[in-house]
Parts: structure tokens; sequence; C-alpha cells
């Protein structure tokens, strides 16, 4: 059956649009942890990514009508379209760029109550 092959397809556009997000968030390093703030890097924006691409194809997509136990009506196509590998791709930008935004709003976070920390000292 070509559902397998399709949800393969959808995840690796969604990690490609992961990777784009760390590309344009100059989020290019490996997961690291510095006190309580964790980045998960490029390898975590990719993972975000093809997820986050998954369930919106699962939710959204053509598939969607599909039975997983059960009988499916004859009349649902399997197909992968062009519209539904750019919709991957955006879907894990997107994944990713959630990601990015949580690590950056700790780390400003961190960053202004170290700067109050430091205006309060005589």
């Amino acid at each position: 059956m070509q559902i397998p092959l399709i949800a393969l397809l959808v995840l690796v556009c969604g990690g490609l649009g992961g990777l784009v997000n760390a590309l344009l968030a100059a989020d290019l390093h490996l997961p690291h942890r510095e006190e309580n703030i964790y980045s998960a890097g490029w390898i975590g924006n990719v993972v975000v990514g093809a997820v986050a691409a998954l369930v919106f194809w699962g939710l959204y997509g053509p598939m969607a009508k599909v039975a997983v136990i059960g009988t499916t009506a004859s009349d649902v196509s399997v197909a992968f379209t062009i519209a539904e590998i750019a919709g991957s791709v955006v879907t894990g930008i997107g994944g990713g760029r959630i990601l990015s935004s949580e690590a950056e709003k700790k780390a400003l976070a961190k960053a202004t109550n170290e700067l109050v920390q430091a205006l309060k000292q005589p």
C-alpha cells in the first residue's frame, strides 16, 4: 500500500522544513543545555518539523478519511500532491519555529533576569 510511503515522504518534507527553520534561526548546533535552558538545536528542529508535518497531514490531508481499522470507502484516492509536499515543508518550518521561539524566550528571560540583578548591585 502507498500510505506508508506517503507518510515517510511527509516526514522527510517536514524534517526538511525543520532544517530550513534551523538555518533561518541560526540554530545550527547540536542539542545542549545551559543551566535551566535547553536548546534542541538543528536535530530538534528536524524532529519537531517532521512530526508536525505528519500530524497536520493526518488531520487535514486527503488521507484523513482513510480508515485505520475497518473498511474505507472505495472512492478514496491515495495520492501525494505537490501542494501536500509544499504544505509539509511549510508545516515543518512552522513547527521548528515554535521550538526555536520557546528556547529563545527562555534565554531572553534569563538574560533579562541577570541584567536586573546586575543593575540592582551597587
